[in-house]
């Protein structure tokens, strides 16, 4: 029987959990943390960010007209045309992985759980709009695939942000998740821009490069190395008597001890784009008539990430697949679960259109700031060191289809993909254009999620 104090462990366990507070106002140096195919040709990082609304949209609204390399926007996606050159739209990659003879569950929840990890779900007992029972996704995404290969030195990993996602402990099911960092490991949003704000720049300060601001010298990263150090002589004392499953627990800890550690060897320099944003005011996140506000509120939050790399892999989800809102704000009043389903008619039609327009205005506004802020000497800016994808868990909301899928991915990710292309890939599965964005990140493995549906990365457009 081993002879040491159970508190000693909880001891030195609790001093890591300390230090976990302090990490988000860290500063990393890309240079030393960038994996192999991660940085840009101008030296910035690469990033991956997704947005996504729920319910499927109008075919005849959505997908350009013209050729592969001279096309036009319709009425939905109009307010992209002034970035068309730095957009490429695929069409024709449909959810193999969410079939009716492979996935369990429904339609919203298959396309929820496929949409990213390109697998059909685990069974389970969630229960679906029309009964069927599903489980979570069953497999990590790619997202945090590509957050594990090149956020080693960000002081968050991935940056998942809401907008009325309804994604609270008791709500919370496959049909309101996207990411999952495993089978059965979902990743919640954070719904609230001031909760975004105090994580992430309550106590920021950026580093522009000034040669006079040693990091070494600041205050704050000496007490968090004292506190690792610390942490580390208790680990090594308490190793030494503990038992063997107490052993496993604190190995588990001690590693993450050593990752805090490497972060804090790594003074960060962001840029001069950097900046600490405005801190948003304190809204009630469930209202519909706060909803616009929010949007710009967290898009502008996550820029000002990415631009300080706190992080290079983020995302933005509107609502969920069950989407019980309304938008007032735009004269729509209904359900817009009901009003999808209901879009064979003119009018349902013509308000539904209305809705993915304003997806399309904001989506255009995320990618204008990111445009905005120039990374490299030969004017290539952070939109071009991204590759952004915006997703749906339909097709078409009437008939709950899952062919044709309407995305849109925009960002070069380094000059890795040729944009301002619209190419018909002829119902191909859409776990290739996942394989695609990991290889866009130097992950060079040709399959992604259930090999059954992987016929190879997108031609046309690399």
């Amino acid at each position: 029987m081993n002879k040491f104090s159970r508190r000693d462990l909880i001891k030195a366990i609790g001093a890591t959990a300390l230090t976990m507070p302090l990490v988000g106002t860290s500063f990393w140096d890309p240079k030393d943390v960038l994996a192999e195919g991660a940085r840009s040709a101008s030296g910035a990082p690469k990033r991956f960010i997704y947005f996504f609304h729920p319910n499927g949209t109008i075919h005849d609204a959505w997908w350009p007209t013209g050729t592969q390399k001279n096309f036009e926007f319709g009425e939905i996606l109009s307010p992209l045309t002034p970035l068309k050159s730095k957009i490429i739209v695929p069409k024709n990659l449909s959810y193999k992985s969410a079939a009716k003879d492979v996935s369990p569950g429904e339609r919203h929840q298959s396309g929820m759980g496929t949409a990213l990890s390109g697998r059909p779900l685990q069974s389970g007992t969630f229960v679906g709009g029309d009964g069927s029972l599903a489980g979570w996704g069953d497999g990590i995404t790619v997202d945090q695939v590509i957050a594990d290969h090149i956020g080693d030195g960000t002081a968050y990993k991935s940056l998942h942000l809401g907008v009325r996602t309804d994604t609270t402990a008791a709500t919370a099911e496959v049909r309101t998740r996207i990411s999952y960092s495993g089978p059965g490991q979902p990743i919640p949003p954070q719904n609230d821009p001031a909760d975004v704000f105090r994580q992430i720049f309550s106590d920021f300060t950026p580093n522009t490069g000034d040669p006079t601001m040693d990091p070494a010298m600041d205050p704050k990263i000496r007490l968090r190395r004292s506190v690792l150090d610390q942490s580390l002589e208790q680990f090594n004392f308490v190793m030494k008597k503990a038992g063997k499953e107490d052993q496993i627990r604190l190995e588990a800890h001690r590693a993450m001890v050593r990752d805090l550690e490497k972060r804090l060897a790594n003074p960060n320099v962001q840029g001069e784009a950097c900046y600490v944003p405005d801190t948003p005011p304190e809204l009630e996140i469930d209202s519909e008539d706060t909803m616009p506000e929010i949007s710009r509120l967290q898009i502008d939050l996550m820029v000002a990430a990415l631009a300080c790399d706190q992080t290079r892999v983020a995302s933005i989800q509107y609502s969920n697949s069950k989407n019980h809102i309304r938008f007032p704000w735009l004269d729509s009043n209904g359900d817009g679960h009901q009003l999808s389903h209901s879009a064979r008619s003119e009018s349902a039609k013509a308000e539904w259109i209305k809705r993915d327009n304003w997806f399309a205005s904001e989506f255009a506004y995320l990618l204008q700031r990111l445009d905005s802020i120039v990374e490299g000497d030969d004017g290539t800016t952070l939109l071009d060191n991204c590759v952004i994808v915006w997703i749906n868990e339909l097709s078409e909301g009437p008939i709950h289809s899952h062919t044709n899928m309407p995305f849109i991915m925009a960002g070069s990710g380094g000059g890795y993909f040729q944009t301002g292309q619209y190419v018909d890939y002829l119902d191909r599965p859409h776990n290739d254009m996942l394989v695609s964005f990991q290889n866009a990140f130097g992950i060079e493995s040709q399959t992604f999620g259930d090999p059954r549906f992987v016929t190879g990365a997108l031609t046309d457009i690399t």
